[in-house]
């Protein structure tokens, strides 16, 4: 009697079968109370613990409205034309929050930058067009050698590569050459002195600059003046078009 041959085992079915014996051994966990879930990511409480910016919000510089104002902008905007086109933020900072921005910055959890692009991914797609340039804010190299990594240039590297825009990450061209002092506990005014002339640009590349769509990527918004100081040599030394920012989380 003839044998029938062993049933064939598809390269799929091996995947699917690899991936479920890993979620019993190494069984996914919240990223913030390490609780089981589904999938890797948060638990649906500290899903809701998390403080999400939504309308209303000043339509240039994305700081909260308790109302909505005439014109859509807040007092500071109104008074005085940011020079950042357009700022976005996905939530506030606060005790839920950096749980997740801490470890990712300081604690080499490169682990969390999947989650973190999904919760920049819809600002990011709304805020990108074909040709933009995506730029991280820049690490001075003292502490990129002490961190290992650029957290802002993961983020905007990751979501570069999965954009639905024909986008160009150029995480060399803007570049920190002083190390400033950190800003806790500074004023706006004194952190607009701090990271005064702590930015250059790469003179070879200030061609590629000259009238682009540039977007701004970092992790935490403070004061905005970190993001005003880059956008200010982007636009006169640069010659940018315009110059946006995408945070992940905004002091208040």
């Amino acid at each position: 009697m003839r044998k029938s041959p062993p049933p064939r085992i598809l390269p799929g079915s091996i995947n699917q079968l690899f991936r479920y014996g890993l979620d019993i051994l190494l069984p996914n966990g919240c990223a913030l109370c390490a609780e089981h879930v589904a999938a890797r990511g948060l638990c649906s409480d500290c899903w809701l613990g998390l403080t999400h910016i939504s309308a209303p919000f000043c339509a240039r510089c994305g700081r909260p409205l308790a109302h909505a104002l005439p014109e859509s902008l807040c007092g500071k905007c109104h008074i005085k034309d940011p020079i950042l086109t357009q700022v976005r933020s996905v939530l506030i900072y606060d005790d839920v929050s950096k749980g997740l921005i801490l470890p990712f910055k300081h604690g080499d959890r490169l682990s969390l930058t999947p989650l973190l692009v999904q919760l920049l991914r819809p600002l990011f797609d709304a805020m990108a067009s074909d040709g933009m340039i995506i730029m991280p804010v820049p690490l001075h190299k003292a502490r990129y050698f002490s961190r290992r990594y650029n957290q802002s240039a993961e983020l905007a590297r990751n979501l570069s590569a999965s954009s639905r825009h024909i986008v160009h990450f150029t995480p060399n061209i803007l570049l920190r050459h002083r190390n400033t002092r950190s800003m806790g506990g500074l004023t706006s005014k004194k952190r607009l002195q701090n990271v005064s002339g702590a930015f250059l640009l790469k003179h070879d590349s200030l061609d590629a600059l000259n009238g682009k769509n540039i977007l701004l990527i970092d992790d935490v918004l403070t004061t905005g003046a970190t993001m005003e100081s880059c956008a200010r040599l982007l636009m006169t030394r640069g010659k940018a078009a315009s110059v946006s920012a995408l945070v992940l989380l905004r002091v208040m």
